[in-house]
């Protein structure tokens, strides 16, 4: 199941949140199996993770809200 995590930009500079998430994402060896730049009062990222646990570390890591496991959903 996928798990969902949805995190504002810090300080609203999209281009430093993003280059904070790349580099956390290389030095953990690890991708989003879904990443998209959603619209919704300001700047949101949503991504999916694989696994819970890789969830939690990137909301203990960036803050944010995880959804949890989503329903009926595979990373494959």
């Amino acid at each position: 199941m996928l798990c969902i995590v949805e995190v504002g930009s810090l300080g609203g500079d999209i281009g430093v949140t993003m280059s904070n998430m790349r580099t956390w994402f290389d030095h953990r060896h690890s991708r989003p199996v879904i990443f998209r730049q959603v619209a919704a009062n300001g700047t949101i990222f949503r991504l999916k993770f694989a696994t819970e646990g890789e969830a939690l570390a990137f909301v203990g890591a960036f803050g944010g809200r995880l959804f949890g496991p989503e329903p009926g959903a595979s990373a494959a």
